[in-house]
């Protein structure tokens, strides 16, 4: 009985799922420690290793430098520049007394519509510019636009590669400057895109290394020896003259043929003219135009030629359109040394007539 009795107790203890780890102590911990150790690599794939240290996290990428574009005049190139406008719609279309006068030559209606077909609404942009350049070869003339808009500079290119027909083609300096190119109809055009806040839209000339190329270099800062528009000279010099106003223009001499004709022949000599307009207290608009040059020994009557030549084109028939033979002011002429220059105050209303009934259909054009 003691044999059998043994026998049947040790095939039970044998059967028993406990029994292996009663005879065994000290395994079971092992078991857990490699199963442990199992789990860790399974959680842990993305480590070189099981047991190896993890990775660093990556370095954030340092800031890109800021863009130059604080002055837009900073990004027009001086060279084959022929003529520039620079303007605040924004501060004009604050004056209260100027809206109707606003309305007359740019309609509400074709300011938003321009505003759905380019994603830029006029009478939001701070500040703008158009220049023409004189182009050489086969590629052309160009008109520059740039402003500093409020619209979404991703809806600003959908909107334009939309109106492309041909030859498109895309360009990332960095990731805020952005270069589109393309025909839209038989013209070559080309938008650059600086940050969030300012367009470039080149009319015409060489996309790929006209004005709109060249003001995307000058943000980029890589072009700090080539002189920009109003860097220097004798455009910076009647800058200066001018001061500051919301709609403001220049042009760079020599003038030659039709040209030095104009102003009955002060252009001839001139190496600048320039005009600043501005509301004046009194409800008019106070138009100043100087032109520069050597008239140290001839001021005074280079400024009666001066004043003589706007009178002959305020009794033109031009000048009657504009409204230019009824200023609020009569004109005064002024002279310097290095310029001659004439001021006049005009009534806004039969202005904006006159430029409506001149350039309504141009206008229009442009605005779609």
């Amino acid at each position: 009985m003691g044999s059998a009795t043994w026998s049947a107790s040790a095939r039970r203890t044998a059967a028993s799922p406990t029994s292996s780890l009663a005879d065994a102590p000290g395994r079971a911990p092992r078991r857990r420690a490699v199963l442990g150790g199992f789990l860790s690599c399974a959680l842990g794939l993305a480590l070189p290793s099981c047991g190896g240290a993890p990775r660093p996290p990556a370095r954030p990428s340092p800031p890109l430098p800021p863009l130059a574009t604080a002055d837009l005049t900073r990004l027009l190139p001086q060279a084959g520049l022929r003529w520039l406008i620079l303007v605040r719609p924004r501060e004009v279309a604050a004056v209260p007394w100027l809206i109707p006068s606003i309305a007359v030559v740019a309609p509400e209606e074709n300011l938003a519509r321009h505003a759905r077909a380019t994603g830029v609404d006029l009478r939001q942009v701070r500040e703008a510019a158009i220049a023409s350049y004189a182009g050489a070869g086969p590629a052309g003339d160009a008109t520059l636009y740039v402003a500093r808009h409020s619209g979404d500079p991703r809806a600003i290119e959908r909107l334009f590669r939309r109106r492309l027909t041909g030859k498109e083609r895309r360009a990332l300096d960095r990731p805020d400057v952005v270069r589109v190119t393309g025909d839209i109809g038989t013209r070559p055009h080309a938008l650059v895109l600086l940050g969030e806040d300012v367009a470039c839209v080149q009319d015409g000339g060489s996309p790929l290394r006209g004005p709109a190329r060249v003001a995307s270099l000058y943000a980029l800062g890589r072009l700090k020896r080539s002189p920009a528009a109003l860097s220097g000279g004798p455009l910076r010099a009647l800058e200066a003259r001018l001061g500051p106003a919301p709609v403001r223009a220049f042009a760079p001499g020599p003038f030659d043929g039709e040209l030095a004709r104009g102003a009955r022949g002060l252009l001839a000599a001139a190496t600048a003219v320039g005009a600043a307009a501005r509301p004046s207290a009194r409800e008019g608009i106070a138009l100043a135009i100087a032109v520069a040059g050597d008239f140290s020994a001839s001021g005074e009557a280079a400024s009666e030629e001066l004043l003589a030549a706007w009178n002959e084109l305020a009794g033109g028939s031009f000048g009657h359109l504009l409204g230019l033979d009824a200023p609020v002011e009569p004109p005064l002429a002024t002279h310097a040394p290095d310029a001659v220059a004439v001021a006049v105050e005009l009534n806004p209303r039969a202005l904006a007539r006159g430029l409506a009934a001149a350039t309504g259909e141009r206008l229009a054009e442009m605005l779609r």
